[in-house]
């Protein structure tokens, strides 16, 4: 069963690269002196690095009382909606009609490895004390979920681990069992303990009078095969913090807690990477840096194959270390980290009408100037992310596109059939002069059906027909909607 499935994934993975556009092989320098030493690198052949999904659900905390401790948010979560929640977004990142195909495409083993071989660290993002805001234990359930029971991975070889902290402290038995399916199915580890402990590492921008550097063994080995990166939305101090790296600490920051100080007790300020410029608004040179290091973007495949920001709580004002003050009840799903967090930060943390405690105006000055970097500095322009942000609320059959650059307009297109229930998926849309272009594409990726309407149409339908006048078979169909020379996509479901 796994061979059959190891060779479909092989033959749409070698598809897939061959239609993939600006696919570069990965190069790295042992030491990244500059951004000069980046080559600009596709995470995964078949998903667009620039996609970024975002899913809205009050469903996913239904229950959340005024209790902020860690337990209570964890009891709060309906784990049920999170999951499938989660199925829905990995479907939207990959463009796919069933989860099983989404996930098996989201994640990649080498060559040379069983599934049962592979190994996978998840990296966990935390800071403060039992009321601070910290992912919720029903994603990291969810990963475990699919990487076990779908992909065949060993509940053994999978590691929970934050290597400036001790993990174990919040993430307890409570919540994590290696065989007990209904829990956390990982490793959790003590710093770098289950990785091979902490090695010394050699980076440009590492503040040495706060000691060491040091990254987990196994990750400098790159024995790790998955790394999956798991963050918490929150703000950072502005520009009188200490880090200056856009006001956020997402996906990108997380790895803080990654490359870290071998010696806990080294320096006052934390266990990380700290920026040696002594600019007042230094560039975010740490944090370009670690990311961009061969222990997180190295391998092949590429490494790091998953960014998730839990944003179903969020730190506006209180900053990093202190309890959630906005519940935003979201979840945001891409493949590449500097894009993930970019679009993470402009659409909800600096977003007044989602935070009802939005970043100090400080921060925003701080935002504006350093989250433009976290593009340049991996090859990427505002204009290239200008699409990325696909938020969507489960139920509404609604996806739309959230341009930052643009004022863009509704088009939807709407499946009218006698025989099935009515469904819809609607887009926001950049104006064109061209006519707009539909197609419908099966779960096996199979073209069902051409539309086209006129450029200023609000509304487009397709009939429930494939292009041979035949009713469509039930199931989830990808809606492909082309205006001008920017593509979107969303989801129809066919039903009786």
């Amino acid at each position: 069963m796994h061979a059959n499935h190891d060779q479909n994934r092989r033959d749409f993975l070698k598809t897939a690269a061959m239609g993939a556009m600006g696919l570069t092989t990965v190069k790295f320098n042992k030491v990244f002196a500059s951004s000069k030493a980046w080559t600009k690198v596709q995470i995964n052949p078949a998903i667009d690095n620039a996609r970024v999904i975002c899913c809205h659900d009050q469903k996913m905390l239904p229950n959340l009382t005024a209790n902020q401790s860690f337990a209570s948010q964890n009891s709060a979560v309906s784990a049920t909606v999170v999951s499938s929640n989660m199925d829905q977004m990995a479907m939207m990142l990959t463009q796919k009609t069933t989860a099983a195909l989404a996930w098996s495409t989201i994640f990649q083993k080498p060559a040379s490895k069983a599934w049962a071989d592979v190994r996978v660290a998840l990296k966990t993002n935390g800071i403060g004390g039992t009321t601070t805001n910290r992912p919720r234990v029903a994603i990291y359930k969810k990963i475990c979920d699919v990487l076990i029971d779908q992909l065949g991975v060993q509940a053994a070889n999978i590691v929970l681990y934050d290597a400036c902290d001790d993990a174990s402290k919040y993430y307890t038995t409570t919540y994590v069992n290696l065989t007990d399916a209904t829990k956390i199915r990982a490793v959790i580890s003590t710093r770098a303990s289950s990785m091979g402990g902490l090695k010394a590492v050699t980076l440009v921008n590492w503040n040495t009078a706060k000691g060491a550097s040091s990254c987990p063994a196994d990750l400098l080995a790159g024995t790790i095969d998955i790394l999956v990166n798991v963050a918490a939305c929150k703000s950072h101090d502005g520009t009188g913090g200490h880090y200056n790296y856009g006001s956020c600490t997402l996906c990108m920051k997380n790895h803080f807690g990654t490359f870290t100080d071998s010696n806990q007790s080294s320096h006052s300020d934390g266990l990380h990477v700290d920026d040696s410029g002594a600019s007042t608004l230094p560039t975010p040179l740490s944090l370009i840096e670690i990311n961009q290091h061969a222990a997180i973007l190295g391998g092949s495949p590429v490494r790091q194959q998953l960014c998730i920001v839990d944003a179903l709580l969020s730190n506006g004002a209180s900053g990093p270390a202190g309890g959630w003050d906005n519940r935003t009840d979201r979840i945001v799903m891409g493949t590449f980290a500097p894009i993930v967090d970019y679009c993470a930060a402009n659409n909800i943390l600096l977003n007044k009408t989602i935070m009802t405690t939005p970043m100090a105006q400080l921060g925003i000055t701080n935002a504006a100037v350093i989250l433009p970097q976290f593009l340049t500095n991996f090859g990427y322009t505002t204009a290239d992310v200008q699409n990325s942000w696909i938020e969507f609320t489960p139920g509404t059959a609604v996806l739309g596109t959230k341009a930052q650059a643009h004022s863009g307009r509704f088009v939807q297109v709407a499946l009218a059939h006698p025989s099935f229930k009515q469904s819809s998926v609607q887009f926001t849309i950049v104006p064109s002069t061209e006519a707009l272009r539909v197609s419908i594409v099966d779960g096996q990726g199979r073209l069902v059906r051409k539309l086209s309407a006129v450029s200023d149409a609000s509304s487009i339908v397709w009939d429930g027909l494939s292009t041979g006048g035949t009713s469509v078979a039930t199931g989830n169909y990808l809606v492909k909607i082309i205006a001008g020379n920017l593509e979107h996509s969303g989801i129809i479901r066919v039903s009786k």
